[in-house]
């Protein structure tokens, strides 16, 4: 059996659990506000490059083609690269430097 005590202490743990969905409801919108505003002040900062035909460039290794055990040090950048053509903005045919054609560039 418990003492009144005991029962008056399970009550509050009880009601202080039920507070607490509240809180983290409240901490989880702060968040997204946050992030959001982080993502509105990052993007409003993006400018554009434009490159032209024969223009100099390096470009980005992803994680999928990245040598196997390169890891931590491996190269983030290749190239360089020329451009061969302006496709549309943002879109451009690569050549090596010796002149060979880079599929799917």
């Amino acid at each position: 059996m418990l003492t009144p005590d005991a029962r008056l202490n399970n009550k509050m743990i009880l009601d202080r659990l039920d507070e607490l969905e509240g809180e983290r409801d409240q901490a989880l919108l702060c968040i997204q506000n946050y992030q959001q505003a982080a993502a509105r002040f990052y993007n409003k900062q993006v400018r554009t490059r434009m490159f032209v035909e024969g223009d100099l460039i390096l470009r980005k290794v992803f994680e999928n083609t990245k040598e196997v055990n390169a890891g931590k040090l491996g190269a983030n950048w290749e190239g360089p690269y020329i451009i061969s053509k302006v496709v549309r903005p943002g879109v451009y045919e690569l050549l090596t430097m010796a002149g060979d054609p880079i599929p799917r560039s």
